[in-house]
């Protein structure tokens, strides 16, 4: 059997207790960096063309959620209809507003007015009241104009990122 001294022994501890610490506030780090929002991690441009085209709905989803809107992913995965996201809240005016949302991953390619016709009949098919169409790209020229003067709003990825800046 070893014999250790007092300081051994107490060197030991300290020892112990170090670690004991040190592997605490390491899986506190870890935890934080873990749960860390989508969009205080992808605040540029270049960083949100990078994500999966399911975190860049995530992130979406949680800008709408910050922005107020209550919503809810699409539970269909691959094919869904053109609608990425659901939303409602609450108004003054009317008991719920409800809203649909399509996201567009692209690196350089434009949302072109397809895309944009067929969210203005899906609002019309499944009676919400907005549309929203999100993409990390631009609209090609014709999708302003026809969106105007319909409930539909065209976020690009400048804007985007504008968003994201003030509401992260």
């Amino acid at each position: 059997m070893i014999n250790y001294t007092v300081p051994q022994l107490e060197s030991f501890v300290l020892l112990i207790l170090f670690l004991l610490v040190f592997l605490y506030k390491l899986r506190k780090g870890w935890e934080s960096f873990k749960n860390k929002s989508l969009l205080k991690k992808n605040r540029t441009l270049k960083k949100i063309k990078y994500l999966s085209w399911d975190d860049f709905e995530l992130l979406t989803m949680e800008l709408f959620s910050k922005i107020g809107w209550k919503v809810q992913g699409n539970e269909k995965k691959g094919a869904d209809g053109g609608v990425d996201i659901w939303m409602y809240k609450n108004s003054f005016t009317k008991k719920n507003i409800s809203a649909i949302v399509q996201c567009k991953r692209y690196e350089d390619a434009f949302v072109t007015i397809k895309v944009i016709r067929e969210m203005y009949g899906l609002m019309h098919e499944y009676q919400v009241d907005e549309a929203y169409i999100v993409t990390t790209s631009r609209f090609t020229k014709e999708c302003h104009p026809f969106a105007k003067g319909k409930k539909m709003t065209l976020i690009d990825g400048k804007t985007l990122v504008k968003l994201i800046e003030k509401y992260h």
